[in-house]
């Protein structure tokens, strides 16, 4: 590869989790254990390795069903070889859900992370969803996020100069994104191929200026995550990068973001959409959308009378616990395979169980709150 072996390549090992997709949630929950295990497994194995991880739901349950496992990855995290992406509560479709669900996914999602963690995510994370909207990075900069990873739309949906570029909204607010070459996964054994593949997206002049450019790699979809062999061909890769090839480092998107940001390079800017992929799935199972789009009004209505309710009465109880599981509930089934329409039909029975809780949550809150409010309006006067 001329020209090439003066640059880094970051091998950022992940394991994309669907919770649910072709199965339901719960196997999906167990594949996050098993996956969040075997992690955990292979970071003792090799002092090297690094490992990224997106959305605090996936964290919140496992601290509900395992506090050993959670205990150890909290370690890791502490010792900056478990990186947090995404501050998100799942990875989201990112053109449906309205923009106070899409802040809500940050609100509690890096709030979580803070509580348990003792850090927010600074890098957004959404590789599978189908689109991103204009909107994306206001919202991603007032929640502590500088930077952006996604994959779709692919190249051929959506050409861009450079896969790495800012993307700027239209108040001018800018992050610094990245698409995925090919794929957020990788083959079960040597990377030799995969990283090659990657490698040539960037052009020579890019690469140039650039220096480093990232490699995402580790079972996905169903989870898994890096294996023995895969850690194994970058340490044997490394050593051969002392000769004349490319030097691979594990890494995490935190660290390749922040060497490239210190290189204030002229980067390209897009004032744009990242659109469209897989836009059949916005008109697929239409209900969901219309379930989803009244949930959120319902939650943002409960919160305003509750709101004015405890402004009126000052010894009211504000129904924080019961809003905030409320609003964890929808978010969980704004996941991308679930709110596009995409997932088996056995998932769409449980989320309609779901919507049906949060509906009735959420109209005893409206209840309750206008019932309090009446209570204080005074009916005095002058009879007849």
């Amino acid at each position: 590869m001329k020209d090439r072996k003066s640059y880094a390549i970051h091998m950022i090992g992940n394991a994309h989790i669907d919770p649910v997709w072709l199965w339901g949630w719960q196997e999906g929950s167990e594949t996050i254990r098993a996956t969040f295990k075997s992690v955990i497994e292979r970071l003792e194995e090799y002092p090297e390795f690094v490992f990224t991880a997106s959305s605090a739901f996936f964290y919140k349950w496992l601290e509900e069903v395992d506090g050993e496992l959670f205990a150890k990855i909290r370690q890791k995290v502490k010792e900056g070889r478990w990186h947090l992406v995404g501050g998100w509560w799942v990875e989201p479709d990112c053109n449906i859900p309205g923009g106070e669900a899409l802040v809500r996914q940050g609100l509690y999602g890096q709030r979580y992370f803070y509580e348990k963690f003792g850090v927010r995510a600074k890098v957004g994370f959404n590789p599978d969803s189908f689109g991103h909207n204009i909107m994306l990075p206001p919202i991603l900069k007032k929640m502590g996020i500088d930077y952006y990873v996604f994959m779709r739309p692919d190249p051929n949906e959506k050409k861009l100069s450079s896969d790495i570029f800012w993307w700027e909204g239209p108040d001018g607010s800018r992050v610094l994104a990245y698409r995925i070459p090919f794929s957020y996964a990788g083959p079960t054994g040597d990377l030799k191929e995969h990283i090659q593949k990657v490698s040539e997206v960037f052009k020579s002049d890019e690469l140039k200026s650039l220096e480093r450019i990232m490699c995402f790699y580790g079972r996905g979809d169903h989870g898994g995550g890096p294996t023995g062999e895969n850690i194994e061909s970058i340490k044997a890769l490394s050593q051969q990068s002392l000769n004349d090839s490319p030097r691979t480092l594990f890494s995490s998107p935190d660290n390749y973001f922040e060497e490239v940001s210190s290189k204030n390079l002229s980067l390209p800017v897009v004032k744009d959409e990242l659109q469209h992929h897989a836009s059949g799935c916005y008109s697929a199972l239409s209900w969901i959308k219309k379930s989803n789009r009244k949930l959120e009004n319902l939650l943002l209505t409960a919160e305003k009378f509750s709101l004015m309710a405890n402004y009126l009465n000052k010894n009211r109880v504000y129904p924080q616990v019961k809003l905030t599981r409320a609003w964890q509930m929808l978010l969980f089934t704004q996941f991308h395979d679930i709110l596009g329409g995409v997932s088996i039909p056995e998932v769409y029975d449980e989320v309609r169980a779901v919507h049906g809780e949060v509906e009735n949550v959420s109209s005893q809150v409206i209840n309750g709150a206008i019932q309090s409010i009446a209570g204080k309006v005074n009916t005095d006067g002058e009879g007849l």
